[in-house]
């Protein structure tokens, strides 16, 4: 059972209104007063209401952070690292997940908003959807900031260069002798990935090599659906000499896809992934971002835009991407 400030106004005899003033920190007490009140307080584990809290003194010492995907190791680091500058300032996060999914996101801002929450930190699907409901946040004045942006809207904002993490990942393969290489997308509503398949598009034009357009493959964002275009790549007469997947999961789908036909990688098909993850066991060749860094500086940039109220020109941080060569690409 909780213990209220009501019970512990009965325990002690003293008013509500007092317990609330030396639970609160506030002057105007006597010695006596204020240990009979945190004594009893300790000895029946009273725990402080942070939303009643809230409703009186202005802030919850609550943020919300919504993530695409709970399920992608991605956020994992990001998530770690908003929780680890949280902490440092006093602020409890609640996670949700969109899935991906639009619907879901807008409802979950709403959910949070309604919690009362004193600012937002928000992964949101930034192609081929609305915003009406990031520019609702900003009408509020509700504190927030993006990891990714949105065009037109000025706010904070955190993102990662994926042109750059495209443009250097197809160098490699082309410094290596590839000429013939598939691309997996990512969801279409994803602008990492549209923005990381325009850079391997334009450095293949720069090298005179055109897209063949029977290695693109869109709207992946699994384990499975790796697996799955693994298996499309096998039955193919003539399969590329390379690939470049979305993201180290979908990468890893495609290595056991495979390695499930007696193939071998990259004896029989170069991969590349996204991200540098920790449950890339097979030594891939891939694209490192620091999910970790960007998860610190998130929670700093929002909790320096609630606690100063900052009214100066929004904050734009971006995180380059580099390529960490590993043993799933072969010299041709």
């Amino acid at each position: 059972m909780n213990i209220t400030i009501s019970d512990l106004s009965k325990m002690t005899g003293l008013a509500k209104s007092t317990i609330s003033g030396v639970l609160n920190n506030k002057d105007g007490f006597s010695e006596k007063t204020r240990q009979k009140v945190l004594q009893t307080a300790a000895q029946y584990g009273y725990v402080p209401n942070e939303i009643a809290r809230g409703l009186t003194s202005r802030f919850t010492k609550t943020i919300g952070l919504l993530i695409k995907d709970i399920t992608n190791p991605f956020y994992n680091h990001i998530t770690k690292g908003v929780q680890e500058v949280a902490a440092e300032h006093g602020y409890t996060v609640f996670l949700c997940s969109s899935g991906e999914d639009h619907k879901m996101e807008v409802e979950q801002i709403q959910a949070m908003v309604g919690k009362r929450v004193d600012g937002l930190i928000i992964a949101p699907l930034l192609e081929e959807v609305s915003f009406d409901h990031i520019y609702a946040l900003k009408r509020k004045k509700l504190p927030f900031v993006l990891l990714g942006n949105i065009p037109g809207l000025d706010c904070d904002t955190v993102e990662f260069d994926d042109y750059s993490g495209g443009k250097q990942v197809t160098e490699y393969l082309l410094q290596k002798g590839h000429t013939q290489i598939g691309f997996i997308k990512g969801l279409n509503t994803s602008k990492a990935g549209k923005l990381r398949f325009a850079a391997f598009q334009d450095t293949l034009l720069a090298h005179s090599i055109t897209t063949d357009p029977k290695y693109i493959f869109k709207e992946a964002k699994s384990l499975s659906d790796g697996f799955a275009i693994g298996n499309q790549l096998i039955a193919m007469e003539e399969r590329p000499t390379a690939l470049v997947c979305f993201d180290d999961v979908i990468a890893m789908g495609v290595i056991k896809a495979f390695e499930n036909a007696g193939l071998k990688v990259p004896e029989n098909l170069s991969v590349t992934g996204f991200d540098d993850i920790e449950l890339a066991i097979f030594p891939l060749t891939t694209v490192s971002i620091p999910t970790l860094e960007a998860g610190k500086a998130l929670a700093r940039t929002l909790i320096d835009r609630i606690m100063q109220e900052r009214v100066s020109k929004s904050k734009h941080i971006v995180f380059e991407q580099k390529l960490i060569p590993r043993a799933s690409v072969k010299q041709l």
